[in-house]
């Protein structure tokens, strides 16, 4: 007779044993297998990712943050970490990509919620006068609560395409960053135009405080707003209230009330400096509203105007500040005569004479 301990184990108890053992020898090999093939997996390159990923996974996003120098993309704006070929995010997508302290360029996106909004508004500011922090130039319209939430963001915000601007907090905001302003709306109301104009980015370095009047003509602020065809009296009246620099190169028509309105600026009452008021999209402008503008303190750009009446010319020529005219492509002498008499011209070299009418 054999001994106990020799003879084979069999019956339900050993199967289960042996089912148990086999299934965990299963779970370590595909465990292994797993390591082997994430091991063998390629790092993303990055340099190239970030041109062509529209989605993020959460680690994708979490690996990206954690780069020491993420690919960089330098504009007029600064050197971005561009994500522009995202499409979409998810407020834990957010989360992740703002912890990176890096400009962040997020202008693929072309819809904004709420709760992404929030997320994003965490963004650190950028130390470097100027520059922005974050880039949202894909965005055309914002939600009310999505406006809100970006209001609360610290730094500077770049929104050139959006097309509308109700939000009483964001213009607000937008007002009180540093550097330039620029935006694309193609309407404005006049309380929204009160806050933008209240805007003085240039006048100080808020990254060096105490240090001021970073342009040298003095000016406290640069104010452009693309896309604006036209201007009631009473959003003119508004704007009229911005001191130094206002770009309103998309503006088509200049009637003689709206023009009244523009020329009661200032330009920078704390600098004793006049303003300048850039009008480069208007390519005709009545005699009317020429005298209206006439009353204008400060330099006056009107590079788009391709020829002026005698009248007209009459009615500038009474101006007192600099006066642009370089994009006359016609000058009579009757014309010429009339301009003469302004004391601060530029006009386009050689002078486009041709015989009077």
């Amino acid at each position: 007779m054999k001994p106990k301990d020799l003879e084979p184990r069999t019956g339900k108890g050993f199967s289960t044993h042996r089912f148990l053992a086999a299934t965990l020898l299963f779970s370590v090999s595909l465990s292994a297998l797993t390591l082997a093939q994430d091991a063998k997996k390629p790092p993303i390159r990055w340099h190239e990712a970030v041109k062509t990923l529209t989605t993020l996974t959460l680690e994708q996003a979490q690996e990206w943050a954690d780069l020491k120098n993420p690919p960089r993309e330098f504009t007029m704006d600064g050197g971005w970490a561009a994500l522009d070929a995202l499409n979409t995010i998810s407020p834990e997508i957010a989360e992740a990509l703002v912890k990176a302290a890096v400009p962040l360029s997020l202008n693929g996106l072309t819809d904004l919620s709420p709760e992404v909004a929030v997320v994003l508004a965490q963004h650190k500011p950028v130390p470097q006068f100027g520059h922005a922090d974050l880039r949202l130039n894909g965005l055309k319209k914002l939600s009310p609560k999505a406006a809100e939430a970006l209001a609360t963001h610290q730094g500077k915000v770049l929104l050139y395409s959006l097309e509308t601007l109700d939000s009483v907090p964001l213009a607000q905001k937008l007002a009180q960053q540093w550097g330039e302003l620029r935006l694309g709306v193609s309407t404005l109301s006049p309380p929204i135009a009160a806050e933008l104009a209240k805007h003085r980015g240039n006048e100080e370095d808020k990254t060096r405080p105490g240090v001021i009047a970073r342009r040298m003509d003095g000016a406290a602020s640069v104010l452009r707003i693309d896309n604006i065809a036209s201007l009631s009296p009473e959003t003119a009246e508004a704007l009229a209230a911005h001191e130094g620099v206002l770009v309103l190169n998309d503006l088509t028509s200049l009637p003689p009330a709206v023009a009244a309105s523009l020329t009661k600026r200032v330009g920078n009452s704390k600098a004793k400096r006049t303003g300048t008021l850039v009008l480069n999209g208007l390519e005709t402008l009545s005699t009317e509203s020429a005298t209206a503008l006439a009353a204008f303190t400060g330099e006056l750009v009107l590079k788009a105007i391709p020829e002026l009446t005698p009248e007209t010319a009459a009615a500038l020529a009474k101006h007192k500040g600099r006066l642009h005219l370089t994009g006359l492509i016609k000058l009579t002498p009757e014309t010429h005569a009339a301009l003469k008499t302004h004391p601060n011209l530029l006009l386009p070299h050689p002078l486009p004479m041709t015989a009077a009418k």
